[in-house]
């Protein structure tokens, strides 16, 4: 029979190996995670190589003006008026705070 210690130390073993949620994690969903279906088409970690524009670089202000605008059916959105209507407010403020703060 395993003693308690050893039990204990492989359960605290495998929670400090758990991902922990950033701050804010429980109130929208992780950053990242939105911010994935973007790379899916202006490149992994927002830099593009094809005829999509690239995210690396883009102020956090001109890529919520961006996605507010395409969620209005604005601009030159293509299939981007659809994907920004997914979007509430406040994932697309945190989109364009997370894309924001990428830098190269």
């Amino acid at each position: 029979m395993m003693s308690c210690r050893l039990i204990a130390s492989v359960l605290l073993s495998v929670l400090g190996s758990l991902p922990t949620l950033a701050p804010g994690a429980e109130e929208g969903g992780l950053p990242e995670a939105l911010v994935f279906n973007c790379f899916t088409c202006h490149g992994t970690d927002g830099k593009s190589t094809g005829a999509i524009p690239g995210l690396m670089g883009r102020t956090e202000t001109f890529i919520a003006a961006k996605l507010n605008e395409f969620k209005q059916g604005k601009g030159n959105p293509t299939v981007m008026d659809r994907i920004a209507r997914g979007y509430t407010d406040q994932e697309i403020a945190r989109i364009a705070e997370y894309i924001g703060a990428m830098r190269n």
